[in-house]
């Protein structure tokens, strides 16, 4: 009997700590967010880098922070919304605040997410956050009121303004910015009516100075068009090309200003097999590296200030690589 009770303290025990070194959390910050994996800490900012900003260890916690480190600095990160990230620069140095706190939530099994996270108004533990994954499924998280996914939602449309997703239950207009709000019907109900408020965006195409928006696209000149495409490059040789949910990074050779089907385009040489036209209106891509055996793609419904930002810049030599 002793026997049978002190291997059952040893598998409980063995359980907690298991429990333990999978702890998870999502920490939202103006500008950045962490993720935390165990003891493995993931910072992310994706309006300077479109990857991974840096990486922690966690080598202690108490009832108010998580301590981290690396090997430039040490971190601070709080267990509530309400305190602020710190930052010591040496062992021997003082504690300064670094980031401002916007949300900490203690659960999120979602390493390379792409974050929207919202409140509902109605209290801390209605606070959550959505992930968008390539295959075009959206999860919806709310730590407070469970465990895990909250719905699961798969993307149907998408415009300038919003990503569109649906479950069986409910409809939801998810923003691409932070300055609106995210809206919610019924399926079958034509009237929309307010949702969340938003608190942050984090998305891949933050990290790049131009981003295209398109309204739908074609996988060659005969085929049906579809919802939602993007492009966006940086004058840092990077450009992304995200469709049909799935996102395609590449880098680029030359931009230059050329004359195309009797039209002024932006081409975007990535090599000489490989190439994306960028109009005001439109858009077309010769790239072998999307999908299989594509040779072209033609994407419509961009919206054309950013074209003609690049177009001037090149026109007067100011775009610089």
């Amino acid at each position: 009997m002793k026997r049978n009770i002190l291997l059952t303290l040893v598998l409980a025990m063995a359980g907690v700590s298991f429990m333990m070194a999978q702890t998870t959390a999502l920490v939202v910050y103006e500008g950045g967010y962490f993720v935390k994996d165990g003891n493995e800490w993931t910072e992310y900012r994706p309006a300077d880098k479109a990857g991974r900003w840096s990486a922690y260890k966690q080598y202690k916690e108490d009832d108010t922070f998580y301590y981290l480190k690396n090997r430039t600095c040490l971190l601070a990160i709080p267990k509530l919304s309400a305190d602020k990230i710190f930052i010591k620069r040496d062992k021997k140095g003082e504690w300064k605040i670094v980031y401002n706190t916007i949300d900490v939530h203690h659960q999120c099994v979602d390493k390379d997410g792409l974050f929207y996270c919202y409140q509902d108004g109605r209290g801390r533990e209605h606070n959550g956050y959505y992930v968008r994954r390539d295959n075009g499924v959206w999860l919806e998280y709310a730590p407070g009121k469970k465990r895990g996914v909250w719905a699961e939602f798969k993307q149907v449309g998408e415009d300038k303004d919003y990503f569109i997703v649906e479950s069986t239950q409910n409809i939801v207009k998810i923003p691409k910015k932070p300055s609106l709000n995210f809206v919610i019907t019924k399926p079958g109900n034509n009237s929309w009516r307010g949702g969340y408020t938003t608190k942050a965006i984090y998305d891949r195409s933050a990290a790049y100075m131009y981003n295209f928006c398109f309204e739908n696209y074609a996988a060659g000149k005969n085929d049906d068009y579809r919802k939602g495409a993007r492009i966006s490059l940086d004058n840092k040789c990077n450009i992304q090309v995200a469709f049909d949910g799935k996102h395609y990074d590449f880098v680029y050779t030359n931009i230059e200003l050329v004359g195309s089907n009797g039209k002024e385009a932006v081409l975007v040489t990535i090599n000489k097999d490989n190439r994306v036209w960028l109009y005001d209106g439109s858009a077309k891509i010769e790239c072998k590296s999307i999908g299989k055996g594509m040779k072209g793609m033609l994407f419509l419904g961009v919206r054309g200030n950013e074209y003609r930002k690049i177009a001037e810049q090149l026109k007067v030599g100011t775009f610089r690589l």
